[in-house]
């Protein structure tokens, strides 16, 4: 069966602070991130395109090194229509790096996190990952499904995501394929090229 999520999906960088629902969260006292996956606010919040985007608000970070695994990212996103936007630090809640919407199909870096590629390279891997698994439930139906069995994930990101989460079981096998894969070089590129192609075979979901 598949399973109906929050409407949004993030990268934490550490424990979260507060143990409510992120879900939860968004609906009550964030007003600020309403308005910024909504597209109601436009200050501090720009489209990337490619990674020169991403250089040109930090110019004194080198990029090289993450440039082409983000920009081949960048690209398959496009082609599935999922927007990305970098985004001023206001609009997140503390430590969290990046948020995905299946609402509308935008993912959203935190710039506060600029300073460090292999954060943002991360951040793309795991919020890439959840378009994935958007992708496989149907792009538009506002729900992720699974794509890898979590038996293929090492046990480490698996005992530590349900440390994280805890308090939200239903973030739990989503989020364990998404850590997984942050770390893990190509697999959300992989994810994407699937989805794009509508080719899920490769994939054990069982």
């Amino acid at each position: 069966m598949k399973k109906i999520l929050t409407i949004i999906a993030s990268t934490m960088i550490l424990s979260p602070v507060n143990a409510e629902s992120f879900n939860d969260y968004i609906h009550s006292n964030s007003h600020t991130i309403r308005c910024m996956i909504s597209g109601r606010c436009k200050d501090g919040i720009k489209e990337i395109d490619d990674i020169t985007d991403i250089s040109s608000s930090s110019p004194d970070t080198d990029f090289s090194m993450i440039a082409v695994e983000v920009n081949k990212m960048l690209n398959t996103l496009k082609k599935i229509k999922v927007k990305v936007f970098l985004a001023d630090k206001k609009y997140f809640p503390v430590r969290y790096r990046g948020i995905y919407s299946t609402s509308n199909n935008r993912f959203f870096l935190n710039s506060k996190y600029l300073h460090n590629p292999r954060s943002i390279l991360f951040t793309m891997r795991h919020e890439g990952w959840h378009v994935a698994q958007d992708c496989k439930a149907g792009i538009n139906n506002k729900r992720l499904e699974i794509i890898l069995n979590e038996k293929y994930i090492p046990q480490i990101y698996r005992d530590y995501v349900e440390k994280v989460y805890t308090g939200e079981p239903d973030h739990i096998p989503f989020e364990k394929g998404a850590f997984w894969a942050s770390v893990t070089k190509d697999v959300t590129q992989w994810a994407l090229d699937a989805c794009y192609e509508g080719s899920y075979f490769y994939f054990h979901v069982n």
